[in-house]
């Protein structure tokens, strides 16, 4: 379990950020930004990764949550990391195909925009969450699935319209919740919004499928 002390401030900032159930490990060879994967993938056939942390770690995964992996220094910024974490997360909800295909990533870019604009929350800010950091991450690893240049502007500089969700608004709730469960929220969140049409700046993947 990770238990450095940038670790605690990251974990804090996830659980406030992402509220479901969420297993956080560290790990002294990984590289690169932290990742993070449903307990329920597979990584042998037939075997989830919950049940693999259970028996080999004696960890504690809920049914149903985020297992998140980072490496065990210290991060050159948590904000980043953290925003960069959220988009990682918001692309593996999108991948669950509860969206049709061609409103993928209207819909992805409606969740990220949402969650530019929380990044302003008071919670979040009185957590030491900097704004302009988060959103630079969230927006490297967005930007990237988009297939936008590293060195290109905020995917989410220009106000989109009914954009202005809170971090409630997006979470529903005051207690974790499952990954399933926050998952269908934001489908019902999203539809709510009618956010069912993809720009023709926002369907990279879609074009190239």
């Amino acid at each position: 379990m990770d238990s450095s002390a940038d670790g605690r401030h990251f974990n804090m900032l996830i659980r406030a950020l992402i509220p479901v159930q969420a297993s956080v490990f560290e790990m002294q060879d990984w590289a690169g930004h932290p990742v993070a994967m449903p307990d329920c993938i597979e990584p042998i056939p037939g075997i989830c990764l919950g049940d693999i942390l259970a028996e080999e770690l004696d960890a504690d995964v809920p049914y149903g949550s985020l297992v998140v992996i980072r490496k065990s220094d210290n991060f050159t910024n948590i904000s980043q990391a953290a925003g960069a974490l959220v988009g990682e997360v918001l692309i593996g909800i999108i991948g669950r195909g509860l969206f049709p295909m061609m409103d993928e990533d209207s819909v992805l870019h409606a969740l990220g925009q949402a969650y530019h604009h929380a990044a302003e929350a008071d919670e979040l800010l009185k957590l030491g969450l900097e704004p302009a950091a988060f959103r630079m991450g969230l927006s490297a690893v967005l930007g990237q699935y988009w297939g936008r240049p590293v060195d290109s502007h905020s995917v989410f500089a220009a106000p989109a319209e009914g954009a202005q969700i809170s971090l409630r608004a997006l979470t529903g709730t005051e207690t974790p919740v499952t990954l399933n469960q926050w998952t269908l929220r934001l489908k019902a969140l999203v539809e709510a919004r009618s956010a069912r049409r993809a720009f023709e700046d926002q369907r990279g993947n879609v074009r190239i499928s």
